[in-house]
């Protein structure tokens, strides 16, 4: 999805997470911002979320952290 901005705007961007995301989709989402064309492009990418649980719970950190991951949540 790209995203067309104003000149002489303010805008306050918040692509999503690269490990946390809230909306139910668990790829590691991030943006990139084109000063030329005054453009942000919003981008989901896969990761592997079997290994990023597995470094949660290895290192004793709440197993919800582990859990939602996958959930996108």
């Amino acid at each position: 999805m790209v995203l067309d901005l104003k000149q002489d705007v303010k805008y306050l961007i918040n692509p999503g997470s690269a490990g946390q995301p809230r909306d139910g989709d668990p790829r590691a989402a991030f943006a990139i911002f084109d000063t030329e064309a005054l453009t942000i492009e919003f981008h989901r990418v896969p990761y592997d979320v079997k290994a990023a649980q597995k470094t949660i719970i290895d290192n004793k950190l709440p197993e919800r952290l582990a859990t939602r991951l996958s959930e996108g949540r």
